[in-house]
């Protein structure tokens, strides 16, 4: 290199002595000259390209696509100079070379390498001129990069190719070995046949691909390179005859993949157009599709680049798409100049903006996004499946509307709130998807409704009375609906809650009842307080509406857990409820006003009949009402409460009537009630009001007041 700068040193000194030229021109011209000589000297360094060109373990195929393309291209330029030749006797073999059969991986024979064999026209002297090239503009007219080789380096060690291409009028042979350190020539002679072609033999799996290659059985390979050559097939002048060998296996034909794919009258070609640029959407009907969805499929260079799920059109799901004459899956093929040119090196992704800001919110300048893209591809997608998605649609909208009608009517606002797009559902979907998707859409709206509830009181400059009190009135009337919603929803639960206390008391498949413990649970989550508890966990409604308004509640816990009672008493009443708010006691000028009352639950087992002096639940209460009162009652916060021997105490027990529950109470010289499922009194003596009511009597009385929100609904009560 230092020779060579001398000498062209010694060179540029002479012409400047021969010229009459200021110090400056004579120092620029040197500095252009020594510039352009070390660019001339730059090269591309292959294990550099090697290093930053990506290849993911999830396209572990890519290579083969790349060697199968390849092949396709090669045949049909043997085409184009062979009038004798036709697309019918273009062949092209994917083998897969395994190790002997004893050395198994994953439970078949390990795979070595992969060998790609073809009859096309071979690696002639500009093919083998571009091959060497890295970045060659070769084949740029369609789309193809020239770095399609370097994923062989990616995934394999090296590539070896044997060529038979035509020179001239004679045969000649190349033959060579690709690795990272560049080619190295190994045979170039002249043939006496003319059997031209190349075969690829890619071998030495590395290590990172080694477990994902080995995992891919023959028809797997196979179908994937149907699925990344599937546009060669259905192109106006079709595929070469392609075959997958895997040892003595019989070979898989993706003809045949292809014909048990395709149907008649299966493709449809449209166009869009973006700027001066010009779209392709290829519409195809495929009778099955092994991931079961439905795609879009962006090309470049006739190769597939990515897919795509698709998205906002209605009444396409992830499923096959039903019509009177049967069932397919779409996938469309979108291809453009503008693709070509675009697409990244890698061939993964297209170097188009997808939004029109960035991330700072700037906006991105771009002819054309990937986004209006998207969207004109999505437009004609909905044009052309719009005849075949007509009885889906209506059917989604049915199935939506009965689960609303039948099992949700909370969601009957939300609704009918929706566009008819929002409305249609796959007409598979579960209850629990369609659950989802209006709760999602309730949220929405609430979501939009606060935001909106901000502003909607504030005057605008220049607003009329009339339409200020039009626009608060709309608002409001979003508000009402939003609120029936909760109200139909909480209604609904009243109604399971109902069903499932009437399923508790009923007897077991065993013939014996459930333990009171069960019918606790459902009325209120036993060992808890309402510190911990929400509104809506407890269904005390069942016994008394006045009961859901209270103070302190607690459930199966002892008077010495309880903050409000100062108490060491273990007893622990089912439940106990403090201060009603419903009673006239609890105004008071005070500042620590007396309670109004204590309320007492006591539950009793279905069908339990061993009450006895020793297990007399009315006394049982009793105690729980003296052991309050003898304690120095206080808040949550320690100030003192005024519980005393006045305040009145309400005691409900819980059970069903047998003999020796009757006896008990006709032993406190309670009366029964007129239909003889409770009964009643007041012990003078401790202020206690008693109710011994039934299981059968609470459900009635629960569902009667229940009745007519039932009815409201549509839903029985019986």
């Amino acid at each position: 290199m230092c020779k060579f700068f001398g000498n062209v040193f010694q060179g540029i000194k002479h012409i400047i002595s021969l010229l009459s030229c200021s110090y400056i021109q004579i120092f620029l011209f040197l500095y252009g000259i020594i510039l352009f000589t070390a660019m001339a000297q730059l090269g591309s360094s292959l294990e550099g390209r090697l290093r930053n060109t990506d290849l993911p373990v999830t396209k572990c195929l890519f290579p083969v696509f790349e060697a199968v393309v390849n092949s396709i291209y090669a045949i049909d330029d043997r085409l184009k100079s062979d009038n004798s030749f036709s697309i019918t006797e273009g062949k092209i073999r994917v083998i897969l070379e395994r190790a002997n059969t004893s050395d198994l991986f994953g439970g078949k024979a390990e795979l070595l390498g992969i060998t790609v064999e073809d009859n096309g026209i071979g690696f002639t002297k500009d093919n083998y001129k571009s091959f060497c090239e890295l970045d060659s503009l070769y084949r740029e007219s369609l789309g193809c990069k020239g770095i399609g080789r370097l994923l062989w380096l990616k995934a394999f060690d090296s590539a070896e190719i044997e060529s038979n291409y035509i020179d001239g009028s004679e045969v000649k042979r190349r033959h060579f070995i690709f690795t990272s350190r560049g080619i190295d020539d190994l045979d170039a002679s002249e043939l006496n046949q003319e059997s031209l072609g190349t075969i690829i033999h890619l071998r030495g799996i590395k290590p990172l691909f080694k477990e994902s290659l080995n995992k891919l059985s023959q028809e797997g390979i196979a179908k994937a390179i149907f699925e990344h050559c599937l546009w060669f097939f259905i192109r106006e002048g079709g595929c070469p005859d392609i075959r997958v060998i895997d040892g003595t296996n019989p070979a898989t034909n993706l003809s045949e993949i292809y014909d048990s794919y395709m149907g008649s009258d299966n493709s449809k070609t449209a166009t869009f157009s973006l700027g001066d640029e010009t779209f392709n959407v290829l519409h195809i009907k495929l009778q099955r599709s092994d991931k079961n969805n439905n795609v879009i499929s962006y090309c470049a260079g006739n190769r597939i680049v990515n897919d795509e799920k698709i998205k906002d059109v209605v009444g396409l799901y992830d499923s096959a798409i039903q019509t009177n004459s049967g069932t397919f899956f779409y996938k469309c093929f979108v291809t453009a100049p503008y693709l070509d040119k675009h697409v990244a090196p890698d061939r993964f992704s297209f170097l188009i903006p997808d939004k029109r800001a960035n991330e700072n919110g700037d906006e991105l300048y771009s002819e054309i996004y990937f986004s209006d893209i998207r969207s004109k591809v999505l437009e004609a997608i909905r044009q052309y499946l719009s005849p075949f998605l007509k009885d889906t649609i209506e059917a989604g909208k049915e199935k939506i509307q009965a689960f609303v009608d039948k099992q949700a009517p909370y969601y009957k606002p939300i609704l009918a709130s929706l566009s008819e797009e929002e409305k249609s559902i796959n007409p598979n979907a579960s209850d629990k998807a369609m659950d989802l998707l209006l709760h999602q859409k309730m949220m929405e709206k609430e979501h939009n409704l606060l935001a909106e509830g901000h502003d909607v009181l504030e005057v605008k400059s220049g607003e009329s009375d009339e339409e200020y009190q039009r626009r608060t009135q709309a608002y409001f009337d979003n508000i009402q609906s939003l609120k029936q919603s909760d109200l139909t929803r909480y209604v609904i639960h009243r109604k399971i809650i109902l069903e499932l206390l009437k399923d508790a008391l009923s007897r077991n498949d065993d013939g014996h009842y459930s333990k009171e413990d069960k019918i606790h649970q459902i009325i209120m989550p036993m060992r808890t307080t309402s510190d911990g508890g929400e509104f809506k966990d407890n269904n005390l409604w069942i016994i008394d509406e006045r009961l859901v308004f209270h103070h302190f509640l607690a459930s199966d816990k002892s008077f010495s857990s309880m903050p409000v009672t100062d108490c060491d008493s273990i007893k622990r009443p089912d439940i106990l409820v403090e201060n009603v708010y419903d009673n006239p006691m609890v105004v008071t000028e005070k500042d620590n006003p007396p309670f109004a009352s204590l309320r007492i639950v006591e539950f009793k087992r279905p069908m339990r009949d061993d009450m006895s002096a020793n297990n007399d639940p009315i006394n049982q209460c009793i105690d729980y009402v003296k052991n309050i009162r003898q304690g120095n009652a206080v808040t949550k916060s320690g100030r003192p409460l005024d519980i005393s021997e006045t305040t009145p105490a309400y005691c409900y027990i819980i059970c069903d009537l047998t003999k020796s529950m009757r006896d008990i109470c006709q032993n406190h010289d309670l009366k029964d009630t007129y239909d003889r499922l409770g009964y009643f009194g007041y012990h003078s003596g401790f202020r206690i009001y008693f109710e011994v009511i039934s299981f059968d009597q609470h459900l009635n009385s629960a569902s009667e007041r229940n009745a007519s929100f039932f009815d409201k609904l549509g839903i029985s009560h019986n």
